[in-house]
Parts: structure tokens; C-alpha cells; sequence
């Protein structure tokens, strides 16, 4: 019993990793920055669609990559565990859109931020442009689309169907949302560099070298925490002077890794 005890929570700890299940998480905390800023009941409704579009989004573009060399080379363990977890992850997923029509059905406020969340999750993966590229290929543009993605979904989606209005606040919130996300992104791309180079990417850590990426991923998130002084939310402060720290004590491992 203890070792499926054991299994259940490496398979657990694997999905959050690998299978966008941590995905689901933020999109969620997101969610409930927007009502805590907006001052309003949070949606059960909204929250279950802004957690499980995100995990579609990420999914699908992880699913679309899946034979790529540049995935494999980026990241072995998460190709591995996406191959050997393919039906899985293929069942959840059409779950997961199943549960999302239903919930747009029950919030049809929500149906055009959530076609334009769509349009470019297709838009970011697919070549849809002359040259046969996707608009994730444009330099500079992956970041920027992933960010738009994140506040459509937990910030336009909720104040569309909550009918609040903009505020100091929910401006606010979307400015510090976008700086972390930002942030978070570029780590990820910093971590992709060689794959990224393989593929084509146009990232910037591909474009300006892992040095000048990790330090615009430091004056972001420094910027995201005066943007939370600012709103007066300490919480926010103690999520980003976390992740400050946490990227300053990684610095030095992930220079010398993509040196």
C-alpha cells in the first residue's frame, strides 16, 4: 500500500511538472487575484474555464511539439513522460474540452474572449503565417503572445462575465499578472535556449544571449513587486520578493548551464 501510496504521488508530482497540471494552479490564483482586486464573488463557473483552457492551451502546444527535436533536446524528462502518458493525456484533454463547453454554455459572456483565447493558442503553434511560420517565430513575439494568452484568461474572461469595470486596481493587477508571467516565460525560455536555437525560435535569450534574458527576467519580476507596493497588497509583495529570491539563488546554476 505504501508504494501505491508512493507511486500516486510521483505520478501526482510528474503531472504538475510535466502534464500542465501546475498550469491549472495558476491560472486559478490568477482567477482569484482578478475577484480579489474586483472585489466580488468569486465564479465557480470562471474558475473551472480559466484552469482548464489554460491547461488546453499548454497542452496542445506541448502535444503538437511532442516529435520535435527541439523538444526532446529541451527537455528529455517531460518528452518521456508526455510519450509514455500520451492516451492519458489525450483523454483528459477531451475531458477537459468537453467540461469547458459546457461551462461556456453556462457563461456565454465568456464565449468571445474564449475564441480569442483559442485564435491564438492555434496562432502561437501553427504556421499560419506566408513563410510557413508560427507567429511564436516572429522575434520577440512568443513572450508578449504568452502573456496576452494569461491575462485574456484570468482577468478579460472573469470581468467580462462579472460585467465589473476597469479600476486602478484591476489595471493594476493585469500589469503585475503580465510582469510575472513575463518573467516565468523567459525563465522557461532561458532553460529552452538549445532548442530554441534548433528550432528557429526567435526567443530572447536566443536573440540577446542567457545574460541579458536573465536579467530582464530580474527587472520584471522586481518591477512586479513595486507594481504590488504600489497597490498596496502585501500578499503579491511576498509572491514576488519569493520569486526574486529564488531566481537571484538559481542565477548563477542557470548561467553556468547555458554558458
Amino acid at each position: 500500500m505504501f508504494m501505491n501510496f508512493r507511486s500516486i504521488g510521483t505520478f501526482i508530482r510528474d503531472f504538475l511538472r510535466y502534464g500542465n497540471g501546475i498550469v491549472i494552479i495558476l491560472a486559478v490564483v490568477y482567477t482569484l487575484l482578478f475577484y480579489s482586486l474586483a472585489e466580488c464573488e468569486p465564479d465557480s463557473v470562471v474558475l473551472v474555464l480559466s484552469g482548464l483552457l489554460g491547461f488546453l492551451t499548454y497542452s496542445y502546444d506541448r502535444m503538437h511539439d511532442l516529435g520535435e527535436e527541439s523538444d526532446i533536446l529541451n527537455s528529455p524528462e517531460r518528452t518521456n513522460w508526455l510519450r509514455a502518458n500520451y492516451t492519458f493525456m489525450v483523454y483528459l484533454c477531451a475531458m477537459a474540452a468537453v467540461i469547458s463547453f459546457i461551462a461556456m454554455l453556462l457563461r456565454p459572456a465568456a464565449i468571445f474572449p474564449i475564441i480569442s483565447t483559442i485564435g491564438l493558442a492555434f496562432a502561437y503553434s501553427l504556421p499560419i503565417l506566408r513563410d510557413g511560420k508560427s507567429l511564436k517565430k516572429i522575434p520577440g513575439v512568443k513572450t508578449a503572445l504568452i502573456v496576452v494568452l494569461w491575462v485574456i484568461l484570468t482577468f478579460l474572461i472573469p470581468m467580462t462575465v462579472s460585467g465589473v469595470h476597469w479600476s486602478f486596481q484591476i489595471i493594476g493587477g493585469i500589469l503585475y499578472e503580465s510582469l510575472m508571467i513575463a518573467s516565468i516565460a523567459n525563465l522557461n525560455d532561458i532553460r529552452d535556449t538549445p532548442g530554441d536555437r534548433l528550432a528557429g525560435v526567435p526567443t530572447i535569450p536566443v536573440i540577446f544571449g542567457v545574460r541579458i534574458a536573465f536579467f530582464f527576467s530580474l527587472v520584471t519580476i522586481i518591477a512586479a513587486t513595486m507594481v504590488a507596493v504600489t497597490l498596496g497588497n502585501w500578499v503579491l509583495v511576498m509572491l514576488s520578493v519569493i520569486g526574486t529570491i529564488g531566481l537571484l539563488f538559481n542565477s548563477s546554476q542557470v548561467l553556468e548551464m547555458l554558458r
